[in-house]
């Protein structure tokens, strides 16, 4: 039912856009005719009539369903989220943790660099019964993890690193999952998706962005399962490993860390946390795209005309 809402504000039906409306019309034991409640209900509807349903009659939960955003739309919405304010000179970001790839020929001379705990590690991770497909996100097109079973994936996750600590604060936690979810999913870039090699279903997704000679790591979720499985540790390798092989690429960045630990936890894998970080990442040039992407955008200026416009 929450992502029937959601599904609303996809579709540019404004009334939806109150994400806290939205906890209480499906956790709140409203009364029947109530506004949210009728809200509810139309949205369940809608959803039921345009979503694609499978062969047992149930709603087909890998099946993209966000608004086709144009490319250049897809890039201004990028902006805010990879720390354009500080490239941008409007003012100042966190620090990013950053790896300069130019010091390594390979992804072994990085693996040999890390210690023998991080060694280990890794290699637990390529140990995993998972697949990892490369989806783009093209322009004029739902965004491939614009899913319901994307958005559990990240609803799982937001819940367990923010209500575990502090249970009183779960539809806090999951509000900020919807936030989240709304936000990668209007952005450009690419997703890798780990999915159980047995039961394709989806462990999780990283959510990477190429602008100038930068590789960004932007958003990494995970299911419950995959937390235990190595995938995020895995993510990282790869993310370093052809970052390692792209002439056009100087930087991996993993952006900010939302604590203490997990900054610390990237310095064990060579990512230093840098304030003055637009000094060492470039993102001066066009957004970089991969093999598979498809430009079906006729009107599209450059990216940096975006950005030029949102300063």
């Amino acid at each position: 039912k929450l992502f029937a809402w959601i599904s609303r504000a996809f579709a540019g039906d404004r009334q939806y856009d109150n994400l806290m409306l939205a906890i209480a019309a499906v956790f709140g034991n409203l009364p029947p005719n109530t506004s949210p409640i009728i809200m509810l209900e139309k949205a369940v509807s809608k959803m039921s009539e345009t979503a694609t349903i499978d062969e047992n009659g149930k709603v087909e939960e890998d099946a993209p369903s966000g608004t086709p955003y144009s490319r250049m739309e897809r890039e201004r919405n990028s902006l805010g989220a990879m720390g354009a304010g500080q490239w941008t000179g409007q003012y100042y970001t966190r620090p990013h943790a950053l790896l300069d790839v130019t010091n390594y020929t390979d992804v072994t001379e990085w693996v040999k660099s890390l210690p023998r705990g991080c060694k280990r590690t890794l290699k637990k991770a390529d140990a995993q019964n998972f697949t990892v497909t490369t989806r783009p996100i093209l322009g004029n097109k739902p965004a491939p993890h614009s899913s319901l079973a994307h958005f559990k994936c990240v609803a799982e996750h937001e819940v367990r690193v923010i209500a575990q600590q502090e249970p009183e604060i779960f539809f806090d936690a999951l509000a900020e999952a919807v936030s989240r979810y709304l936000g990668t999913t209007r952005m450009t870039g690419e997703i890798r998706e780990y999915r159980d090699a047995d039961t394709g279903k989806i462990l999780a997704f990283a959510h990477e962005v190429r602008k100038g000679r930068t590789v960004r790591g932007q958003w990494f979720y995970a299911t419950d399962e995959a937390s235990k499985r190595y995938v995020w540790f895995h993510s990282v390798k790869s993310l370093v490993e052809r970052a390692i092989g792209d002439k056009n690429i100087d930087v991996a960045d993993l952006g900010p860390s939302g604590t203490d630990a997990f900054g610390e936890l990237k310095e064990k894998y060579g990512f230093k946390s840098v304030e003055e970080w637009t000094a060492v990442a470039d993102y001066q040039g066009p957004f970089r795209y991969g093999e598979g992407f498809e430009d079906d955008d006729e009107d599209d200026d450059n990216a940096d005309n975006a950005e030029d416009d949102d300063d």
